[in-house]
This record gives structure tokens, C-alpha cells and sequence, in this order.
């Protein structure tokens, strides 16, 4: 039985995804903690009561020894690497809900910390493993030479707008080295995301329209799907395949280029130059106590 423990309920996340891991077999949510970041004092027992949760410890510490593995909910994405920081010390597989990380000094630490512990570290977006994307993934090669691609999603530029960047992403995998910001309208922000090979991907941010969708224009025709409402199974299969065998589904480094996309496409906006990846500098940051301090105000 793979035992997993929950860090902060923050999201809506943690409740969707335990329903999903009630129906799998061999595997479990064992241990619950909250660090109060945006729910109540004492919801971490609530949700466990709730869900029949058994374990509620009170220190992240005390959880290490419960479970086999960790997912890290926070919605400050600046102390995902302090929360999970007591599991990748203890060699066990930690996984970092989107974004991973809002900038590239913490996005470097990641690297150093996979390479100097045992245990696994992966995270992001589900629509990344949404079963719409891989099933056009799986297309690829029947479809012929690339000659672009649009993708769009709905939400606010960073903690939303991930999604959309790991949705492209999951089709063509890594490899983006520059973003440009090409228009906005309406309060939506379209870019260009440019490939090593040339292959340039047109995303929007911002869309008025509830769904992701993706179109690619291709040697052998256009291939387009609109994804559905149901995105969390293929994200939490890969994780607990992941936490079971040792092996993450890409690589980490591969895992996090999209936060180098979203930094890199800020920049962009607000210079209205093409930004390269390779000239990110550490100064450039998505704040996650501000966006946190927000989200907590929201949901209260």
C-alpha cells in the first residue's frame, strides 16, 4: 500500500484528488497537515474527519515517518521547497503542485536538491497528462512535419496561466528557447513561444472561455481538441506510478522549463522584446505570499 501525505489544503486540489485516490487500489492519502497559510486554524482535522483520513500530525517532521511519499498543495508556491524539504531529506518522492516554483534561484535549488538526494522530486500542471493532450501526443508522428500550434487557457497570468504552458508542453515536450509577447486584447495576453527547431507555438492567456484548447497545423493535416472537465486522473496516475517505481515520467529539469516559459513571457510583456531563456537572471519573480495573501482573501 503506497501511503501519501497531503501538505496544505489551501486549494481545491487536495479534496478533488482524494476522491480520485479512494478508487485506486494499492495506494492511499494516510496523513493530513495545514500550515493555516489559507484555511482555518484546525481544518486540517475537519478534512480529515471528513475524508477518514487517520492521521493528523502536527509538524510536517512528524509526518515523514506516516507516509511514503508527499504531495506538497500550498498555494504560496515559495515555500513549496521548505515544506517538502523534510520528505527530500528523508530520501522520499515529493511532489510540488502548480507552479512548482515562481523564480529561478529556487527553480536551481530544485536541480541541486534532485541531485544530491535520493528521492524523487516532480510536480506541475495536470493538463500537462490531461488524456487530450496525450492522446494528441501519441498522434505526433502521424501527423507529418509541425508547422505551428495555438493554445489557450483561461485564468490569471501565473497560477493559472501554467496550465496553458505545460498544456503545450505536454505535446511537444521541452525545448522552448525564446518567448515573445505578440498582442492583448480584451484581457487577454497572446505570446509566441519559440522552439529550438524552429517551431513556434502561438498561446493565449487570459481566455474568456472556460476550456483549454489545442489546434496543430501539420504536414498531414489539423488536429484539434478541446479538453474536457475531468484532468486530475492522468497527473495522479503518473505521480503514484512515479512514488511507486522511483522514476519520474521526465525528467525534472524537463518538468520545470515551463517556469522559465512564464518568466520569460513576463519580461516579454512588459519590454516588449523577445525574451530568451537562457538570460533569465534571478531578479525576475512571480511573488507567491502576495498572490497567497489574495487567494486567502478570496476564499474567505
Amino acid at each position: 500500500m503506497l501511503k501519501l501525505g497531503m501538505v496544505d489544503l489551501c486549494t481545491s486540489h487536495p479534496g478533488s484528488w482524494i476522491k480520485i485516490i479512494k478508487e485506486m487500489d494499492d495506494v492511499e492519502v494516510a496523513a493530513v497537515y495545514d500550515d493555516g497559510g489559507v484555511r482555518p486554524a484546525g481544518y486540517a482535522k475537519q478534512f480529515a474527519e471528513e475524508e477518514g483520513v487517520g492521521l493528523v500530525p502536527d509538524s510536517l517532521e512528524a509526518m515523514v515517518d506516516m507516509v511514503d511519499g508527499a504531495l506538497i498543495h500550498s498555494a504560496n508556491w515559495d515555500i513549496h521547497i521548505e515544506h517538502a524539504m523534510p520528505f527530500i531529506e528523508a530520501g522520499k518522492p515529493v511532489f510540488l503542485d502548480k507552479p512548482m516554483v515562481g523564480n529561478l534561484g529556487q527553480l536551481n535549488e530544485l536541480l541541486v536538491l534532485d541531485a544530491k538526494y535520493d528521492g524523487l522530486i516532480m510536480g506541475g500542471s495536470s493538463v500537462r497528462w490531461a488524456a487530450e493532450v496525450q492522446e494528441m501526443a501519441a498522434q505526433k508522428e502521424e501527423m507529418g512535419e509541425i508547422g505551428c500550434a495555438w493554445v489557450q487557457g483561461r485564468g490569471d497570468f501565473f497560477n493559472y496561466g501554467i496550465h496553458t504552458v505545460e498544456c503545450f508542453q505536454g505535446f511537444f515536450g521541452a525545448g522552448v528557447i525564446s518567448v515573445e509577447h505578440v498582442g492583448d486584447k480584451g484581457g487577454m495576453d497572446v505570446f509566441r513561444a519559440d522552439y529550438a527547431d524552429g517551431t513556434p507555438v502561438f498561446y493565449v492567456l487570459g481566455s474568456p472561455a472556460s476550456p483549454w484548447f489545442v489546434s496543430i497545423s501539420a504536414a498531414n493535416g489539423v488536429y484539434a481538441k478541446q479538453l474536457g472537465s475531468n484532468i486530475y486522473p492522468g497527473l495522479i496516475d503518473q505521480i503514484v506510478k512515479a512514488f511507486t517505481s522511483g522514476e519520474a515520467p521526465l525528467s525534472l529539469e524537463d518538468n520545470l522549463e515551463c517556469i522559465k516559459v512564464a518568466l520569460a513571457a513576463k519580461i516579454s510583456r512588459r519590454t516588449g522584446q523577445i525574451s530568451y531563456l537562457q538570460d533569465l537572471g534571478n531578479d525576475e519573480s512571480f511573488d507567491g505570499f502576495a498572490f497567497t495573501e489574495e487567494y486567502a482573501k478570496m476564499r474567505q
